[in-house]
């Protein structure tokens, strides 16, 4: 049955040491690699294909672990298309193998929050589409654990994917934009209730922080 409230769970360097075996019993949304911490995660979700590169050294644990697992096709982007019901990369002519998916949503904008699945908004990132998707499964409480968006040398409580820190912070004040303007238009429109459970999130001076110990 599904919970009222949902834990999003991102890659921020604020999660060090956290206890993620407190979020057993909550609904959650694990984004990237968070879905080797989170147990028993209700849904997996990202936006980035070289994802499953990146893990290829635990794609077998990756594929046993019994969530639903979301792949959003970010078609805002000019170079990504379809070709005979296939989803290409055209850079590179990369055809997306996406068969340890459940679901595959194909988004066409970026700016904002949609309330329909057909209208839903990447932001350009996998944190926000987490977002997105609280806020289209009806969540009523959206926390957010691990999403910082802010630039330091290490970029991730995990340690990140080997990409220098440097050209993942040069992507963080879009990040930021985005989360900016849609939790915004959340607010105004009073459909469902967002807080940040990151002391040092860039996103406490828009939405409430709370401490995550006090709600598990």
């Amino acid at each position: 049955m599904r919970q009222e409230a949902v834990y999003i769970v991102g890659g921020g360097p604020s999660l060090r040491g956290f206890d993620f075996n407190s979020l057993k019993c909550k609904d959650t949304i694990t984004i990237n690699k968070s879905i080797f911490d989170v147990p028993n995660p209700n849904y997996f979700i990202t936006v980035d294909y070289t994802f499953l590169k990146k893990i290829k050294t635990q794609k077998i644990y990756f594929d046993s672990i019994d969530t639903t697992k979301i792949f959003i096709a970010d078609f805002h982007f000019p170079y990504i298309k379809e070709k005979r019901g296939r989803i290409v990369d055209t850079r590179l002519n990369l055809v997306y193998e996406l068969q340890d998916f459940d679901l595959i949503i194909k988004a066409r904008q970026i700016n904002g929050i949609g309330y329909e699945y057909k209208d839903f908004r990447t932001g350009g990132n996998s944190g926000y589409c987490a977002l997105q998707l609280a806020v289209l499964l009806g969540y009523k409480k959206i926390y957010l654990l691990g999403i910082d968006l802010n630039k330091e040398a290490v970029t991730h409580y995990h340690g990140g994917y080997g990409e220098k820190s440097n050209v993942f912070n040069t992507r963080l004040p879009n990040y930021l934009g985005q989360f900016k303007q849609g939790l915004k238009q959340l607010k105004q429109d009073k459909i469902v209730e967002v807080y940040s459970c990151s002391k040092t999130s860039a996103l406490n001076n828009i939405i409430d922080y709370v401490d995550v110990n006090t709600l598990i």
